[in-house]
């Protein structure tokens, strides 16, 4: 039956009645005459519109309001009796009252008559369609509140907590929008003051939504806009409560007009924001992202435009709303599903590292196993070497010291019978101090090999013996001074200690270790500024300590961590194998001792060894 437009608009008219009649003149086709009819009607906004048919009342709608931006869902629909029709000329008046005076009341003003039977399946499918579409987005927007929630409940990065709020924030502004629109889920009037603040609330809420998931999304954080933002929704929003609580329905219009351009102006913030965020990441989800927010965005400025009066266009911001939601929430969705893909496929490239780090472990401990196998059966060759060695020398040093012993007594005797010879008195003098002195390095050479057989015997099922901690001490430090002398000036401190129960050759290759250890650490013919010191001592609960400390060049903090790792060493390149430190660290450990390492890098080292008393009550 076409369209109806008031000349004009009825408030450009300057009209502010209460009520108004539109009539139309139809001539009903010859196909149409006694068949039963349906007459529908596109909806209204702020208006409650009386249909009549050849002065008969056909039907009324039930609303008045609409909601505060008019949207319309659906058509009504009324039956007609074709007697009241005549095969001539006939009147269609339609009948407006107004609620709200200054609004022109028509929205979508389609009309049509025709037979029930060709317009009910129109009528029904338009219908069911709108709801299957409202409640099925209803739908999806509370399952989608649920991940958020999970998503929510599982994240502990700030900023990532921060997008996942914004967005849920979204989603539930457009579920309560849509949810206000489809009336019939919460059991309200659509002309109800309520419907209609709520409605109003709820685009503040989407408003503010958009801003604050725009914002973290590219930028990753709110903006001081975004905070000042905040504050005029929420003036908004207690403006739109104050309207409903304490003034006229009509002041809401004004309320809104004045809001409306606020949010021009955050739409355009909105798409600058976006177009900057495409062209700089330029992902997949970024495009996605923008048009949605373009689509929303341009139905928002096409509804502000028609309710400014601006333009006439069909509305769509419920349709840019539910778009902007599901997208919002799939979007955060695709991202954590992107995560988890990324989570599992770093974990199971960590479990093949593991599995390769495992292997390679096995393969080094093998290898370590191997060495200090090897590295036990040499030092147990030099060990039987070196007490072989000890063995032969000893044998014939027997003889010499013993004929240096029989010179040494007899040639001072023969000095003094040859009295009245001077000279052959003064010569057998000479040579018997001589003899004296050989005789004193043969003893001397006799008690190194002594010692050298003691440090050479021995293996890891030593028996266990009581043992002087100190004389150990003594005799390693002999051992090692020739080349101690050369590096530093050496300072004993060897008090008396209990005695503890272990193996006399394997504490003299403890201490043996560390006092070449230490010299090492000093440079070479300073022995004015280098100094050693060997201390023993007796610790106030009665345990044994055993110290080195040198004057060297110290040992860093992130070496000292694994000084008693085997085969690492401090040492240049064919220095050492670094398993003298490992080596001590076992034998004090298997004595139910502990070394203590303290060093400061370029003021030298010291190394302690505690060891339990054999006997506690022993001074």
């Amino acid at each position: 039956m076409g369209e109806i437009r008031f000349p004009g608009g009825y408030s450009a008219q300057g009209y502010r009645a209460s009520q108004a009649w539109a009539r139309k003149r139809f001539e009903l086709s010859p196909q149409l005459r006694d068949k039963p009819l349906l007459l529908m009607l596109g909806g209204m906004r702020t208006s409650r519109v009386t249909v009549f048919v050849n002065g008969h009342e056909v039907g009324r709608t039930a609303e008045s309001v609409r909601g505060l931006k008019g949207e319309v869902d659906g058509l009504e629909a009324w039956k007609v009796d074709s007697r009241e029709l005549r095969p001539g000329s006939n009147v269609l008046a339609l009948r407006f009252e107004w609620t709200l005076p200054g609004s022109d009341g028509v929205v979508d003003a389609r009309m049509l008559l025709g037979a029930q039977e060709q317009l009910t399946p129109y009528y029904l499918r338009a219908s069911d369609t709108r709801r299957f579409f409202q409640n099925g987005a209803l739908a999806l927007f509370a399952f989608l509140l649920v991940l958020l929630g999970m998503f929510m409940s599982r994240e502990t990065d700030p900023t990532r907590r921060a997008l996942q709020r914004s967005t849920c924030f979204v989603v539930a502004s457009a579920a309560l929008y849509l949810a206000t629109r489809t009336v019939a889920l919460l059991g309200l009037r659509q002309s109800s003051p309520l419907t209609f603040t709520m409605i109003s609330l709820t685009v503040v809420g989407i408003v503010w939504a958009m801003m604050e998931f725009s914002q973290h999304y590219c930028l990753g954080h709110a903006t001081r806009f975004g905070k000042v933002h905040r504050a005029v929704c929420g003036v908004a929003a207690g403006a739109f409560l104050a309207v409903y609580a304490f003034g006229p329905l009509a002041g809401a219009i004004p309320l809104y007009r004045l809001f409306a351009l606020y949010i021009f102006g955050s739409v355009l913030y909105v798409t600058v924001l976006t177009t900057a965020t495409v062209l700089r990441r330029k992902r997949a989800s970024d495009r996605v992202f923008a048009a949605a927010v373009y689509c929303m965005l341009g139905a928002g400025v096409m509804d502000l435009l028609t309710d400014l009066y601006v333009v006439q266009a069909p509305r769509l911001f419920s349709v840019a709303v539910i778009n902007l939601g599901l997208c919002a929430g799939i979007l955060l969705i695709a991202d954590f599903i992107q995560l988890s893909y990324v989570n599992e496929t770093l974990s199971a490239s960590l479990t093949r590292t593991n599995a390769e780090l495992a292997v390679a472990l096995a393969r080094a401990e093998d290898a370590a196993r191997l060495k200090s196998a090897l590295l036990a059966e040499r030092l147990a060759s030099v060990g039987t070497l070196a007490t072989g060695v000890a063995h032969e020398i000893n044998n014939p040093m027997a003889y010499v010291t013993a004929n240096l012993a029989f010179l040494s007594k007899q040639l001072p005797e023969l000095a003094r019978s040859a009295g009245s010879d001077a000279p052959v008195g003064g010569e057998l003098a000479e040579l018997g101090q001589v003899a004296a002195e050989s005789l004193e390095g043969a003893r001397r050479v006799n008690q190194i090999v002594k010692e050298l057989r003691l440090f050479a015997r021995g293996g890891g099922d030593e028996r266990l013996e009581v043992v002087d901690v100190s004389a150990v001490a003594k005799r390693s430090l002999n051992l090692a001074l020739h080349e101690l002398e050369q590096r530093a000036r050496i300072v004993e401190e060897l008090g008396e200690v209990p005695r503890v129960l272990g193996s006399e050759s394997q504490l003299g290759q403890v201490c043996l270790n560390l006092l070449l250890n230490a010299g090492q650490a000093m440079t070479g013919g300073d022995t004015g500024r280098n100094e050693l010191v060997l201390r023993t001592r007796r610790r106030e609960d009665g345990w044994v300590v055993l110290e080195v400390t040198d004057t060297g060049r110290g040992i860093p903090p992130e070496d000292q961590r694994r000084l008693f790792d085997p085969f690492f060493t401090t040492k240049p390149a064919g220095e050492g194998m670094g398993m003298g430190l490992s080596i001590c660290h076992g034998i004090v450990k298997r004595l139910g001792g502990e070394i203590q390492l303290e060093s400061v890098v370029g003021k030298g080292s010291l190394f302690r060894v505690v060891l339990p008393p054999h006997a506690p009550h022993a001074a």
